[in-house]
């Protein structure tokens, strides 16, 4: 096994990684998990008393992320990078002025958009580790989230669709490997707060269309391994 990665490895172009200034560009697909809270205690028709959201669940989460950026030197870089990533979302709600209680599931999406800033430390002419940093903006989107009794897992309410708008950080480490003059391929792991999630004020369902006050998802973390291509314009 390891004479046949060394001969893998010695078939692979000695190109040097550390490269000139220029542009670069690439796609990374990230697959991860989620965190989250809530703090509503108001979700829900208020004639119902409010519900009192607990057991926040968020699914695994897979997503694509693009970026175009300029490398100023063997070492530093600085780019532009747009992210989809999604996964599922479920919660509970209790009424307890009726003594009753929900469930929900539903798909939390954001888009995000990042400017960052990435330093290089080269291990061989064709292998360096990567650190970066973002500061960026997110656009959170609950949707799809059905309401069913929690007992019975009868169907109660379709509620609306809604998207928030965030600010969002991420910390992000790996390591790259050139296989061409400008082709690189990398994994890594990143962290990144995305901020909070809100549903729509509608629901559609047992009680017709009603308004009710939003249940959100507070202080969403994402945890993702990445596996990049990157070329060099």
């Amino acid at each position: 096994m390891r004479l046949a990665l060394l001969l893998c490895a010695c078939a692979l172009p000695c190109t040097a990684v550390a490269e000139d200034a220029g542009a670069f560009g690439g796609v990374d697909v990230l697959r991860g998990v989620a965190s989250g809270s809530s703090s509503t205690i108001d979700g829900g028709a208020p004639s119902v008393g409010g519900g009192i959201v607990g057991d926040v669940e968020l699914g695994p989460t897979m997503g694509l992320r693009g970026h175009l950026g300029y490398r100023f030197d063997s070492s530093w870089s600085a780019f532009v990078s747009y992210q989809h990533i999604a996964g599922d979302v479920n919660w509970t709600a209790d009424f307890p002025v009726f003594g009753v209680s929900s469930a929900f599931n539903g798909t939390a999406a954001s888009d995000a958009i990042l400017g960052n800033i990435a330093y290089d430390l080269r291990l061989s002419d064709t292998t360096v580790v990567k650190a970066a940093a973002g500061l960026g903006v997110s656009f959170n989107t609950l949707s799809d989230v059905i309401e069913t009794d929690a007992p019975t897992g009868a169907f109660l309410a379709r509620l609306a669709a809604h998207t928030t708008i965030a600010p969002t950080a991420q910390v992000e480490a790996g390591i790259e490997h050139a296989i061409s003059s400008n082709t690189t391929l990398g994994l890594g792991a990143s962290l990144a707060y995305v901020g909070g999630f809100e549903t729509g004020n509608t629901r559609h369902g047992n009680l017709g269309t009603t308004a009710i006050n939003p249940y959100r998802i507070d202080d969403v973390w994402r945890a993702n391994i990445a596996a990049s291509i990157r070329v060099r314009f």
